[in-house]
């Protein structure tokens, strides 16, 4: 039986440990190393091994119990949120590190609530009980409180208790005194894969104690069904290159894979490798349950699910103007990026064709810093970037239509789109109410893929439309006349014009906040929340510290956090992850400040083009209406 376990953490808590041991106690590696001698076997670029913090996922192969284990060991930090996200696309069970010291944190409940939403099977280990102060049982106590009643000790009474609750007979033979633990985890596996129970193991994955425990937990409770014979469904979860090569790591869900076969997009798989341990050997087939490196596709992106729906990808908040020695070209510092973008998409590198300037998109500023030092050492460049700034948004307020026409001499297309605002988050969606009589299927999937192939601006102040249903209303072509491109022409423009005619509406980042100060300080945080146009979501005080949450913006988070580490001396702690993007809170300032005239912007023009006496001329967008032809 295959099967795929991610291991999670705060920053700190251990997980890169917990990972060695696992794969030393399994006999994956011969030794285990250590963070603060740099030869962890996880964290294998020379960035990680130095900062002391895992900054790219690794995946290892391991045997135990007469199964078959692939781990994967993911960043702790939430700069490399995105990284961390793709990884549980790949997932049959979560373990997620938790200290016994520090207890739960800003990242663990992220992390929980991520693994909630994609409903992954997730144990706890506490780690870090060897330690004079560590308190396993509080920590355990928190996350109840936070995470729900049904997390208990491995094999404890209260799991034996928790498992019977579920079940008539054996609550029974629980009462009678007869029920044991191995019998107990046949109902508990059960109740573990639909994240009715979460176990916790304690250790110390410093010392290797529990681990082989935890082990034996997850050998026992999770359960996998992998079938070769169904259609292929392929997570990708992580691209690298080494060597020129580019390099896809894969976990095959259903169907099976082989040298040579050609993928739904067309390519051939060149090269396949199995993991043994930490190393990859060269095979020639793979099967659902597997996870492997494909060579020679580069047409997919880590993130995309070939034969299933892709995850909605984080996105970063902030952006950086990358700043490059004249001696390196645009075109050539572009190139290096893109290479780079390829293996962390939300990376978003754009390049200013006006001004030559190349910026990039990041979560903060220590994944700033990594790419800094990345660019250093692989292509022995080195960079600096500009201030950090927001990255914004645009979507609309209230449903619009665009009309896009396309008509120079011998050119023709027409396509009217219905552009309406959609769930926060949604990104952009696509259908289409157009009849086929009217414009056949292979115009309508053009126009369906000249909305996804490139990203729209808004109007407001040119940044990313997201958060829209766009619908295909009407459409035409000439027989004769229309022509590759025509409708790339008539879609853009159309998006354009409805935009232009709608109402818009800025959206920025924002982040949820976890603050842990003294109650002296309690009141003081609750009115700066409101100050910086936050919202309170939660307070709680046991009459000594307080735990105030709240949504604040990136924009004016990000200045305050000297500001709360001065008046709390430093004792007070505050953890923050990204929460997505909402209303801008002070959008005409935006405006103003940005000062974007959507008119003058010919790159993105509302225009439309129709033909007359045999020469086309440019309508401006307030007339096309008067104009179109349908």
């Amino acid at each position: 039986m295959e099967r795929t376990i991610g291991i999670f953490a705060h920053v700190d808590a251990g997980k890169t440990t917990l990972s060695e041991a696992i794969l030393y106690n399994t006999g994956a590696i011969r030794l285990r190393g250590s963070i603060e001698e740099k030869n962890t076997v996880m964290d294998t670029a020379s960035i990680e091994r130095d900062r002391g913090i895992t900054c790219f996922s690794g995946a290892a192969g391991f045997e135990f119990n007469n199964n078959s284990y692939y781990l994967i060991d993911t960043p702790g930090h939430t700069d490399f949120l995105p990284d961390t996200q793709r990884c549980m696309a790949a997932l049959d069970c979560a373990v997620i590190a938790v200290s016994a010291v520090e207890g739960v944190e800003g990242n663990t409940e992220l992390l929980w609530d991520m693994l909630r939403e994609r409903n992954i099977p997730t144990l706890f280990f506490i780690n870090k009980c060897d330690r004079d102060i560590a308190e396993p049982q509080r920590v355990i106590e928190e996350m109840k409180a936070l995470f729900g009643r049904d997390i208990c000790l491995w094999h404890s009474d209260e799991y034996i208790e928790s498992v019977a609750g579920y079940d008539e007979v054996l609550m029974e033979r629980y009462f009678e005194g007869s029920l044991s633990a191995e019998e107990a985890d046949k109902k508990a596996s059960e109740l573990f894969m639909k994240r009715d129970i979460f176990p916790v193991v304690c250790g110390s994955a410093a010392q290797n104690t529990g681990t082989h425990e935890l082990l034996y937990c997850i050998d026992a409770l999770c359960r996998t069904d992998y079938s070769s014979r169904k259609e292929l469904c392929l997570e990708i979860f992580k691209v690298r290159h080494e060597k020129d090569k580019r390099i896809m790591l894969c976990h095959i869900r259903s169907g099976e894979i082989a040298v040579r076969d050609i993928l739904p997009n067309g390519e051939r798989i060149s090269e396949l490798r199995a993991f043994e341990g930490t190393r990859t050997v060269s095979v020639q087939r793979a099967a659902a349950g597997d996870v492997v490196q494909l060579y020679g596709i580069t047409g997919y992106r880590a993130g995309e699910c070939i034969g299933g729906k892709s995850d909605s990808p984080c996105v970063p908040g902030l952006t950086a103007r990358v700043i490059y020695p004249d001696t390196i070209t645009s075109k050539d510092m572009l190139t290096r990026l893109q290479m780079l973008e390829d293996e962390e998409p939300t990376l978003g590198v754009r390049y200013e064709g006006v001004t030559g300037e190349i910026s990039v998109s990041v979560m903060g500023k220590i994944e700033l810093e990594i790419l800094q030092q990345r660019i250093a050492e692989r292509f022995n460049i080195e960079v600096s970037f500009g201030d950090c700034g927001v990255i914004y948004k645009e979507t609309l307020t209230e449903p619009t239509v665009g009309y896009g026409h396309f008509e120079p001499l011998r050119h023709y297309s027409e396509v009217h789109l219905r552009i309406e605002p959609a769930e926060r988050g949604s990104g952009i969606s696509f259908e289409s109410e157009c009849s086929l009589n009217s414009l056949a299927s292979n115009y309508q999937h053009l126009v369906r893929t000249h909305v996804f192939e490139k990203e729209h601006i808004g109007v407001l102040t040119g940044s990313a439309l997201t958060d829209v249903k766009i619908t295909l209303l009407k459409g035409a072509a000439h027989e004769k006349h229309t022509e590759g491109g025509d409708f790339r022409e008539a879609t853009y423009r159309a998006i354009r014009h409805g935009l232009m005619r709608g109402s818009s509406q800025l959206l920025e980042p924002w982040y949820k906040c976890r603050f842990t100060v003294d109650t002296t300080h309690m009141g003081r945080v609750i009115s700066d929340i409101t100050r910086l146009s936050g919202v309170l979501l939660s307070s709680d005080t046991d009459g000594q510290r307080s735990v105030i949450n709240a949504r604040i913006p990136i924009s004016e988070f990000t200045p305050y956090q000297t500001e709360f580490i001065s008046f709390t001396g430093g004792r007070g702690r505050v953890t923050f992850t990204h929460d997505g993007y909402d209303v801008c809170h002070n959008e005409a300032e935006v405006l103003e400040r940005i000062g974007y005239e959507p008119e003058r912007d010919v790159q993105n023009t509302p225009d439309s083009v129709f033909c007359a006496h045999g020469a086309g001329f440019n309508v401006p967008w307030r007339e096309v209406e008067k104009y179109i032809h349908l």
